[in-house]
């Protein structure tokens, strides 16, 4: 597990290292811009035939691009630099490099926003934005908007671009576009990643994290948390097998999936569900899916209902008791059916109840159906008195968490309580990411998994034995991911954890983590434009033994 900070909680840092700890100033920008230059080292070529170029703004993000030059400079390579110089006020630290990086020798030219001048950047082999840091927070205007189009027009022009700590003109919260925004191919930053990089992937390139001697101040702790997993977590975090185990040992799960004729769905979340483990699957569909699945996955058990079945109707509330996890939604569509279901299910399911698709539509729609549940429901999922295996003192089984899986659609859906809020809901909430998923768990008291090209998972609050609030940012998966059928694939994943007894926060982002790097052990074999939702049940077993 690793940690990551939001650009106030960098500068806060930055600061405590510096003011509380002592560590100079200079001493901090030395070993990053040592870092900047180790890196361009590592992709530069020729160091006597290309030609490098540092663009910097007058703060100590182009004190550090500028030390970089020195460095650079001073081993051999054809460094120079660009000062755009449209802030007025120098800091002291940037003014100490630059009378540094002059002594070495190092040449500086002005930028002048002139059409000639926005040229010039074309005869460099690789370009190092060192204008804003992680404390921008206002748009990119002016002359350093006309240095950062000369940037995209170096990249395009086959320069390789590399941005120190933070691409200038992304958000290093939210990874929002602050106007306009250099492309990186690599970005360099210090001590932690930047929340706003992971939304930002098509501007920050590859990032490369170092360390540069930061403290973290205790006060820190009572902020709040974002963090992901790695691979070496997974063997610490999949739930334990028994050897002498048999199918009940490793839970059962209660799928409730597919309309007529819609087997699809139904048939990834099961399979998924069986290849991450857990011992049963049930599968309870319209009675026309009943062939199809019994020819994909015979290992599953089927329960099918036709439209006007009222024995199925009286019977199904007992089926959804006996549960440790039930799955609601992939597939189901819309009808009145499927609007009964849901609503029964959510009142009535025993264990996990994780709530996908469909389910969702029709809940953002109605929302009563859990408060009519009448029971308490913590920031969690959990329901209060009852432990993580979904029992109380006396054994009996009830609810132990509620997931939500929505995609970014399907959130504003239940933000705002219709199927089709406004056009500029989806950028909206890319804007407000964190405060949605936290509304929406207090909502609807669940985990909520909040699907994108980097999903975050919210509890409302503390996660584990963390008292803060914390959010998971995942780090696996890839845009060949972007398939029909995927999202049902991760909630059979999230299931099959939760069956094997972890409890709901830690299925779902563990559920995320091993979905998203099934998705690159299949990348590699097809390619991004080939995978489908299968090729990831595929790889879900190396998946699970991936530890480094």
């Amino acid at each position: 597990m690793h940690y990551l900070v939001t650009g106030q909680q960098a500068a806060l840092i930055d600061r405590y290292t510096i003011e509380e700890v002592g560590v100079p100033q200079l001493v901090l920008m030395e070993r990053a811009s040592l870092a900047v230059a180790e890196e361009v080292r590592d992709q530069i070529g020729d160091r006597e035939k290309e030609k490098i170029l540092v663009v910097a703004e007058s703060g100590n993000n182009g004190g550090d691009g500028i030390a970089a030059a020195r460095i650079l400079k001073q081993r051999g390579y054809r460094a120079e630099v660009c000062a755009i110089n449209g802030i007025p006020r120098q800091t002291e630290a940037y003014q100490k490099q630059v009378e540094l990086a002059e002594k070495a020798g190092v040449r500086f030219i002005p930028f002048q926003d002139t059409p000639e001048q926005m040229k010039c950047f074309a005869g460099y082999d690789m370009i190092v934005d060192a204008i804003f840091g992680v404390g921008l927070t206002r748009e990119v205007t002016g002359i350093q908007k006309s240095a950062v189009l000369a940037i995209l027009a170096a990249g395009q022009a086959g320069a390789k671009i590399l941005s120190v700590d933070i691409p200038t003109g992304i958000s290093s919260e939210t990874g929002e576009v602050l106007g306009t925004a250099v492309r990186a191919d690599i970005t360099v930053t210090f001590g932690y990643e930047k929340t706003g990089m992971r939304f930002a992937k098509a501007y920050c390139g590859t990032v490369k994290t170092k360390e540069i001697g930061f403290y973290l101040p205790d006060a820190f702790q009572a902020e709040t948390g974002y963090f992901s997993y790695d691979a070496e977590d997974i063997p610490k975090l999949l739930p334990k097998r028994s050897p002498d185990g048999n199918k009940g040992s490793f839970g059962n799960v209660l799928l409730i999936a597919g309309s007529k004729d819609m087997s699809g769905a139904a048939f990834l979340a099961a399979e998924a569900a069986y290849r991450t483990g857990c011992g049963l699957v049930k599968i309870v569909t319209h009675k026309s899916n009943r062939p199809a699945l019994q020819k994909m996955l015979p290992e599953a058990v089927l329960l099918t209902y036709d439209d006007e079945d009222e024995n199925f109707r009286e019977t199904f509330p007992s089926v959804l008791e006996k549960s440790r996890v039930t799955i609601l939604g992939p597939g189901l569509g819309q009808s009145e059916m499927a609007v009964w279901l849901t609503k029964t299910t959510v009142s009535g399911a025993g264990g996990t109840l994780i709530i996908d698709a469909d389910a969702i539509n029709i809940l953002s729609v109605h929302p009563e159906f859990i408060r009519d549940t009448g029971e308490e429901i913590d920031a969690g999922g959990n329901a209060a008195g009852y432990d993580a295996a979904g029992t109380s003192g006396k054994g009996a089984a009830k609810k132990s968490g509620r997931i939500l899986t929505p995609h970014m659609l399907e959130m504003t859906r239940l933000r705002e309580g219709m199927l089709r809020p406004g056009r500029d809901a989806v950028d909206r909430l890319k804007k407000e990411r964190f405060r949605a998923v936290k509304e929406v768990s207090e909502k609807y008291g669940a985990v909520t998994v909040l699907k994108d090209a980097c999903t975050v998972v919210s509890a409302g609050g503390s996660f584990g034995d963390d008292k803060r609030e914390m959010y998971f940012l995942n780090s696996s998966g890839n845009d060949a991911m972007a398939k029909g059928g995927s999202g049902d694939v991760l909630t059979g994943v999230i299931a099959g954890l939760a069956a094997q007894g972890l409890e709901a926060e830690k299925a779902a982002c563990l559920g995320v983590y091993l979905h998203g790097i099934a998705g690159d052990l299949a990348k590699e074999k097809t390619g991004s434009y080939g995978m489908i939702a299968r090729d990831l049940i595929a790889a879900l077993p190396e998946a699970m033994m991936v530890t480094k």
